[in-house]
């Protein structure tokens, strides 16, 4: 008799289930396209070598084994299935922000760079060939993201309006502001430790993982687990041989607990790695200042580096923390600066290929589903009210911050913004002088502007 259960790792949906994913899903549209993000949809399928290792790394995310990826092998007929002309190897999609990049790189030299950045949002059903003993309600083989990515710019506004989005976003959904809570790093300090302690590939993956996992334990998930990821963590540091100063940036990294860029840190940094970790430093600390000014709950934690190799630069999770207890990494994200340009032909021009620094973060749709849920977000009927426009416009308002105002500017600026109108967008691009800000609202459709 054919089986009437769905695949281990796989669920059929019904009912209410489905209404509270449309729900949260129409919720984050539209609450991206009010700052100016288009949505993005991209094939379930994706070519298999986009996830080579060349492209993103040797661990492009937590636990990663290349076994994970469902391959399909997609054979090639004409002629009515007479002739069979190969087969392409392609994979299920895993995870958003590769395919996005790969799309982008297809376009990147069409568009110009007066159309960056390019905004964009997602929905997309994602798998991943889970151990059958490791799946849960929340852990499954298919499931949802939902994401963003800015891209080709390298303004630090970006990483603040992907996280100010994740902030307003589970406020709308029914989060109390004082329960949000966002742990920040740069993910350039752990690779300038990894350059100059000599670090190879294997070993870099292997305190990367560590790392993350120690992030995770001070944030709430499992801190028994902490005493043996530490032990795990000293003997790879200990085969490497290091003198004292570089020995102590690994123990800064896995034992920082004030929550801020202290004197300590720097301290430490700078005799360990040099002087020129103080770009990362002030960056970060810059970000977490900015965001406290304004009421976000901020911590900096120097081992979250998200395990993603693609990641360069800014880093975050976002917590949810209720009644004593942490949901932790609702969502994830951080600036991939290199990403795109493995997928761009060799022969662009330096001006282009450089012109596609990113950043985005995305939801796990069935993880923030099920905090919503115990946080009782769908105890009560929620009205919905939506416009759809069909014009090519993203938006109908552009608000340009105060030039090199930085992250601060673009808070300011996003604070300012007259959401009366639908859509707005904040400018996040690199060049603030008034040439380039027209040559945007050009290519986007945008009919009035706002300096503030």
């Amino acid at each position: 008799m054919p089986a009437t259960d769905p695949l281990p790792g796989t669920r059929d949906r019904f009912a209410d289930e489905l209404r509270r994913r449309d729900y949260v899903v129409s919720m984050l549209l539209h609450t991206a396209h009010a700052r100016g993000f288009e949505r993005l949809a991209v094939p379930l399928l994706e070519h298999a070598d986009s996830f080579a290792e060349d492209v993103v790394g040797a661990s492009p995310w937590p636990e990663w084994d290349p076994r994970v990826a469902f391959d399909v092998a997609v054979p090639e007929y004409r002629s009515g299935y007479a002739t069979k002309t190969g087969v392409r190897r392609a994979v299920l999609i895993p995870e958003g922000t590769v395919s996005v990049a790969r799309w982008l790189a297809g376009r990147v030299a069409a568009l110009g760079a007066a159309a960056l950045p390019v905004k964009v949002a997602y929905d997309l059903p994602c798998h991943r060939n889970e151990p059958v003993d490791t799946l849960s309600a929340t852990k499954l083989r298919e499931f949802s993201q939902f994401g963003l990515e800015i891209l080709g710019v390298a303004n630090t506004a970006a990483d603040a309006e992907i996280i100010m989005f994740v902030h307003d976003a589970l406020i709308a959904l029914g989060v109390a502001p004082g329960a949000i809570r966002v742990r920040l790093n740069d993910v350039g300090l752990f690779v300038r430790a990894v350059e100059v302690c000599g670090v190879d590939p294997a070993t870099a993956v292997r305190i990367k993982e560590r790392l993350d996992a120690l992030a995770e334990c001070r944030a709430g998930k499992q801190p028994r687990r902490a005493p043996r990821l530490r032990a795990e963590l000293a003997s790879l540091v200990d085969a490497l041989g290091l003198d004292a100063a570089r020995r102590a940036v690994w123990d800064l990294l896995a034992d920082h607990d004030t929550g801020h860029v202290d004197d300590r840190v720097r301290q430490v940094q700078t005799a360990g790695l040099g002087a020129g970790c103080a770009v990362e430093l002030d960056r970060l600390e810059d970000m977490r200042t900015a965001l406290g000014a304004i009421g976000v709950a901020c911590t900096v934690d120097l081992a979250v580096v998200r395990s993603h190799e693609y990641y360069t630069g800014a880093a975050f999770e976002v917590d949810v923390v209720t009644h004593g207890h942490a949901h932790v990494e609702v969502a994830g994200g951080g600036r991939y600066d290199k990403l795109i340009g493995h997928f761009l032909p060799a022969d662009l021009p330096d001006t282009v290929a450089q012109a596609v620094p990113s950043t985005g973060f995305a939801f796990g749709v069935e993880r923030l589903l099920a905090v919503l849920d115990e946080i009782g977000a769908f105890d009560r009927p929620r009205p919905v009210s939506t416009t759809y426009r069909f014009d090519a416009a993203s938006a109908e308002q552009l608000v340009v911050p105060r030039p090199r105002s930085g992250v601060a500017g673009y808070l300011r600026a996003h604070l300012q913004a007259d959401r009366r109108i639908r859509r707005v967008e904040v400018w996040t691009g690199d060049d603030p002088s008034r040439d380039a800000v027209d040559a945007y609202m050009e290519a986007r459709g945008i009919k009035a502007v706002q300096w503030c």
